[in-house]
């Protein structure tokens, strides 16, 4: 009853490690019966030359720390092969294999706890995201865990099982989609925020940012989790750059340093927004505490600066152009390109075990 209930894979191998029983009680993999691992979405006996190959791909962020000395970690993300089943490490800021780098880690000598986890429609046959969406999450709706997400046409869709469907009396084109507190919110271009009903009906929620701030083509709006509340992250881009809606922004190298798909528009700045539930408005927020950001193409989450090596509180990471890892400093607007991983602020992202 108590490995069913469990969050994640690494924490079954923690349950299975405690003794003979316990791990005679629980088989090595459940979850690949469950669609928390891959969730086939197309059903390969209609038009399978087509629809055949693609699937609902996890991913998945942790938290790595010695055993020896548990305060401060390092951030990796993984998901598993498909082909041989096991763990891989991904770049943090895209879906990228990264090749020639760890391929276990030894639980005796390191905790790890899931953090985040993260969701794609992937291509089998291609081997790379679907370009179709922005973001996508694993929704309780009709009964059951369907996939529902955003797509570059700003349309907001949902798996059947059998055909994606564009939900009904959508008002707005939507930038993000969220599971918070049990609830699936989407948030519109223009900055208010959507509640989808578990019946798939979607209502507006609350208010619009200032209208200065958006209906422009030079910026982002994503959902990040923080502090039990939703905020908003406004990412702005350069003039004239814009997000091509017809390319997946990998920012990624291989190992021989040369660049992995397309890079994304260069970003300037962000601005970060809450909603002040006495003013009935949104505001924006000039600092994230002891807290940090992090921006991948698949998810945003928040992360305490504290447990991590380096990271800088009040800050905000993100890979842009060159793909290259930055942390915009929200104290004073200033951008720090990781041209090392020796850098102190970076050093979250490279553990000693790579």
């Amino acid at each position: 009853m108590i490995a069913v209930c469990l969050f994640s894979v690494i924490e079954l191998k923690s349950f299975r490690s405690v003794c003979r029983s316990w791990r005679s009680s629980a088989s090595d993999n459940p979850f690949r019966s469950r669609p928390l691992i891959e969730l086939k979405l197309l059903d390969p006996t209609e038009n399978a030359s087509q629809q055949g190959n693609a699937f609902l791909s996890r991913a998945a962020f942790f938290r790595v720390t010695p055993s020896s000395s548990p305060n401060q970690g390092w951030l990796i993300k993984s998901d598993t092969d498909l082909n041989s089943g096991k763990f891989r490490l991904l770049d943090h800021f895209s879906r990228i294999p990264l090749k020639h780098r760890c391929k276990s880690i030894n639980l005796l000598r390191f905790n790890v706890s899931e953090i985040q986890e993260a969701y794609v429609v992937h291509d089998r046959r291609m081997d790379e995201p679907d370009l179709g969406f922005k973001r996508v999450v694993l929704a309780t709706v009709q009964g059951g865990d369907h996939a529902l997400g955003v797509g570059w046409d700003g349309r907001i869709r949902f798996w059947s099982g059998r055909i994606w469907t564009i939900l009904k009396d959508q008002l707005a084109e939507f930038t993000d989609v969220v599971i918070h507190g049990g609830l699936t919110y989407a948030l519109a271009s223009d900055g208010s925020v959507w509640w989808i009903s578990s019946s798939l009906s979607i209502f507006k929620y609350g208010p619009p940012l200032d209208e200065s701030i958006t209906g422009s083509d030079c910026r982002n709006l994503s959902f990040v989790q923080h502090g039990g509340e939703l905020y908003i992250v406004d990412r702005i881009l350069k003039e004239g750059d814009t997000l091509d809606p017809n390319v997946f922004y990998v920012c990624a190298v291989d190992d021989d340093g040369n660049q992995i798909g397309e890079t994304s528009p260069k970003t300037i700045g962000f601005k970060v927004y809450k909603m002040d539930e006495d003013m009935g408005k949104w505001v924006e927020v000039k600092s994230l505490g002891d807290d940090a950001f992090v921006m991948a193409t698949d998810t945003c989450f928040s992360v305490s600066a504290g447990e991590f090596h380096g990271c800088l509180k009040n800050a905000i990471y993100f890979a842009d152009k060159e793909c290259k890892i930055r942390v915009f400093k929200l104290e004073d607007a200033s951008i720090t390109r990781a041209t090392s991983t020796e850098q102190n602020c970076f050093k979250m992202f490279a553990p000693s075990f790579f």
